[in-house]
């Protein structure tokens, strides 16, 4: 008899043993089950295979153990539940969300078995019985088998291994017997298990769906996990989901940083689609949107001699063109946010949904981003938000940890522009972060010396950089100060779709 209630193949098995050995999350989620169950790995794989394979057929209850009977039983409450085809349709076929899915299926389930004593330790003291007594008549049938292998090469007397051989078999049927007996009260068990139960769980599987789309749209918004070295590991997808359900703050400026891609992307790739060029030399080639106007008179069928020499300088990349060069791309970004007492709130969701979404438009341009948080006395929180992407190629990848810590960083209290803009205005004079453009968010409350706004002319003539000021006009707020040493100056209260665009295509 099979412990695996869902029938499935070696290529599901592997894939499943590989899950089980690299991803802690779905251990220990087998550890909790072998607290109450048996056949605790079976379970796992058999709700694997429910989410994974694209034809799930469960075993009748005469082909499974008895320790596995209720394992079979909490399957078909997942199987037969209205909602589980659309779970499917999201973990059909992909591993990662598989097991990720897997690892929240398993405590559901488990927590339905045991709410309300739905299932009783004595009823849990007979399965372990069964696999105990299912597991010695194995031993037993290997033992029997190996014997009449050996036939007449046994190391034993003829009449002695006859005897044995009989001794053995009898045991087999006894323990045949007995398990077919803990079968049927095992069954019995599983099918009293209460409706409530199946209940509970089809409503655990109806919600899921939901859910896994909630979560991978905030991760998606918050740009956690991208650009990274393939898939997000399932420990790590949970990690951040817990993280994001048990904070109020995250889930609104995931929601709000997902709105502000949208139009960033847009504007963005708007501006790479009419973005100017200017022109550096003429060349030869045979780019046709590019020739001289002297070139384009071998078009002309009229005269032969010259269509045809026109046809073989084209072949050859021979024709006068325009070289045009785009401007070159821009450098990186420095984005200060104002974490004083007066930003607390709205404030600060603000200002941090638009530091996220220029993470992400940096990530994309293979820029890199360097986010300040400032207040008053407080040090300045200072965090880099994406790294080099694979072996330093493509796009840069999002450092989950550090957005997480920026996103979550508040220290409040008074307000001084002097120390985020000083140290602004070094990471853009040298090192990674040279000829890259500032990004200065807050609601305006602050003086700036006029020492600072003497330096920060002459910065800006030697190193070509701009300083573009967002104040959050929310409540209580000012520009004065901000005008002294911005290049521009937006309030949040003027941002419509169009000039929030126009902002995200000017970085």
């Amino acid at each position: 008899m099979e412990v695996r209630a869902v029938k499935s193949d070696g290529y599901d098995r592997d894939l499943f043993a590989q899950i089980l050995a690299r991803e802690p999350a779905v251990a220990e989620a087998k550890e909790r089950a072998a607290r109450l169950l048996p056949q605790p790995e079976a379970l796992l794989h058999d709700l694997f295979a429910v989410l994974f394979k694209l034809n799930v057929e469960v075993r009748d209850a005469t082909e499974v153990a008895p320790s596995a009977l209720i394992n079979r039983r909490l399957v078909q409450a997942v199987q037969e539940g209205p909602g589980i085809e659309v779970l499917r349709a999201r973990t059909a076929l992909d591993e990662h969300r598989s097991a990720a899915a897997l690892v929240a299926l398993t405590h559901r389930v488990l927590d339905a078995l045991t709410r309300e004593s739905r299932v009783v330790a004595s009823e849990l003291m007979a399965a372990a019985e069964a696999a105990q007594a299912e597991e010695g008549l194995d031993e037993k049938k290997k033992t029997l088998q190996a014997l009449e292998d050996l036939g007449e090469a046994a190391p034993f007397d003829p009449e002695d291994r006859e005897k044995l051989q009989g001794a053995l078999r009898r045991e087999v049927e006894e323990g045949e017997r007995a398990l077919e007996q803990k079968q049927r009260k095992l069954r019995q068990i599983a099918d009293d298990l209460p409706l409530a139960m199946d209940n509970d769980i089809s409503g655990t599987v109806e919600r899921m769906p939901d859910q896994m789309d909630g979560v991978d749209q905030q991760l998606t918004n918050l740009g956690l996990g991208a650009g990274g070295e393939g898939r997000v590991s399932v420990d790590k997808r949970l990690e951040l989901g817990e993280r994001l359900a048990r904070s109020k703050k995250l889930q609104l400026l995931a929601r709000l940083t997902g709105a502000f891609r949208e139009v960033a992307f847009e504007a963005r790739r708007k501006r790479v689609a009419r973005a100017p060029q200017e022109l550096h030399e003429i060349k030869a080639g045979a780019e046709l949107n590019r020739l001289l106007p002297s070139e384009l008179l071998g078009l002309s069928k009229r005269r032969r001699a010259l269509h045809l020499d026109f046809l073989r300088r084209l072949t050859e990349g021979e024709l006068l063109q325009y070289d045009l060069h785009a401007p070159a791309a821009r450098g990186p970004m420095v984005v200060c946010v104002d974490g004083s007492g007066s930003m607390q709130g709205s404030k600060e969701i603000w200002a941090k949904a638009v530091a996220l979404t220029l993470m992400e438009v940096a990530r994309r341009e293979r820029r890199r981003c360097l986010a300040v948080v400032f207040s008053g006395t407080e040090a300045l929180f200072e965090v880099e938000l994406l790294g080099q992407g694979r072996r330093g190629k493509g796009r840069m990848r999002v450092l989950d940890e550090s957005v997480l810590r920026f996103a979550e960083h508040f220290p409040g209290g008074g307000t001084n522009f002097e120390a985020p803009l000083r140290r602004a205005l070094a990471a853009v004079a040298e090192g990674a972060y040279r000829r890259g453009d500032i990004v200065f968010i807050t609601d305006g409350e602050a003086s700036v010396s006029d020492p600072l706004v003497a330096d920060i002319k002459a910065a800006k003539k030697k190193h070509r950089f701009a300083i573009r000021s967002i104040e959050v006009d929310v409540a209580h707020s000012q520009s004065a100060t901000l005008e002294r040493f911005s290049d521009e100056v937006r309030k949040i209260s003027d941002l419509t779709a169009d000039s929030l665009a126009d902002l995200f295509a000017a970085v």
